[in-house]
């Protein structure tokens, strides 16, 4: 599931928990939310729409420990935005995603040293009518609120659920913020790396990565642009360099591993026009006939640019 992926490797990205294990890369949320472009003003207020400013607020009032605060803040949000333009409840919703994101780091933190409960009773194998009370209601209490138990060996993390958000959001944000938030919950749901393997098949990858290639080129003004851009740049790092576990280039014969090899064929036949595509046949061709060192050398030239980390 996810961890709470550009071009610095933040897809490997890891964020401490309070049991001294580092959070799993594979749930996290691709990027996090760019904060608003909103003026600041001389008063102090953050955003020049008074209404957004309520809702910051309000959002500050909200206890950071309890994950009902998800739901206060969500039901806020459809009180306060509802009927607005599109890019005040795209500006709203960074307000809120903030705000998500901070609180599912604490409950993460909170996790074990609240709950006492042992990782064998949140991963799953015993059915929901054998739970104890404490325990149902403990993960009642999180899905309801938009999180979500995370396994990954034999530890338990707490993750976010975005079906939350698009029962909340996406009758409110533009066209283009609900395309997003879309494809990054498509995305949460599919494990893509974990244990620095890439779980997901190598089509996929090339999929991912044109994806996000072609939103940025079709929405370059979009309000977290940024974000976007590092989404497609960890998963082209990905596509370019494979992680410590999933090798490019096979450690015991100096060949393109196969999972690879398929990425790399299908790229070129099915997005040859394709930036991605531009990069990775030059390397390709330079793997295939066994130049490594040169091939090697143009990864080097990719990473002076800022093409990967």
């Amino acid at each position: 599931m996810i961890k709470h992926p550009v071009l610095l490797m933040c897809i490997i990205l890891f964020v401490a928990c309070s049991h001294q294990k580092s959070q799993p890369v594979t749930k996290r949320i691709v990027a996090k939310e760019s904060k608003n472009r909103h003026p600041i003003l001389p008063n102090k207020k953050r955003y020049a729409n008074p209404l957004l400013n309520q809702y910051a607020e309000f959002i500050k009032s909200l206890n950071i420990t309890d994950a009902e605060t998800s739901s206060q803040a969500a039901r806020q949000y459809s009180i306060l935005f509802k009927g607005e333009d599109e890019n005040t409840c795209d500006s709203a919703f960074l307000i809120f995603n903030r705000y998500y994101e901070k609180l599912n780091s604490k409950l993460d933190d909170l996790h074990h040293k609240r709950t006492g409960m042992t990782d064998s009773l949140l991963m799953g194998n015993i059915k929901p009518d054998r739970l104890p009370a404490t325990v149902a209601n403990y993960l009642s209490k999180l899905k309801r609120n938009g999180f979500e138990i995370i396994t990954e060996e034999g530890d338990t993390y707490v993750g976010q659920e975005r079906d939350f958000i698009a029962k909340w959001f996406y009758d409110y944000v533009s066209p283009v913020m609900k395309e997003y938030l879309m494809q990054l919950n498509k995305e949460n749901k599919q494990v893509y790396i974990e244990d620095n393997s890439i779980l997901i098949s190598a089509t996929d990858l090339v999929d991912r990565t044109i994806w996000w290639e072609q939103f940025i080129k079709n929405n370059p003004n979009f309000i977290s642009i940024d974000e976007a851009t590092i989404n497609k740049n960890s998963y082209l790092q990905l596509l370019l360099e494979g992680t410590e576990n999933s090798y490019v280039v096979n450690v015991d014969n100096n060949k393109l591993s196969d999972y690879f090899k398929n990425a790399y064929n299908y790229i070129n036949d099915k997005y040859p026009s394709s930036d991605a595509a531009k990069l990775v046949a030059p390397y390709y061709a330079l793997l295939k006939e066994g130049k490594k060192l040169k091939a090697d050398s143009l990864m080097n030239v990719y990473r002076k640019q800022g093409i990967t980390g």
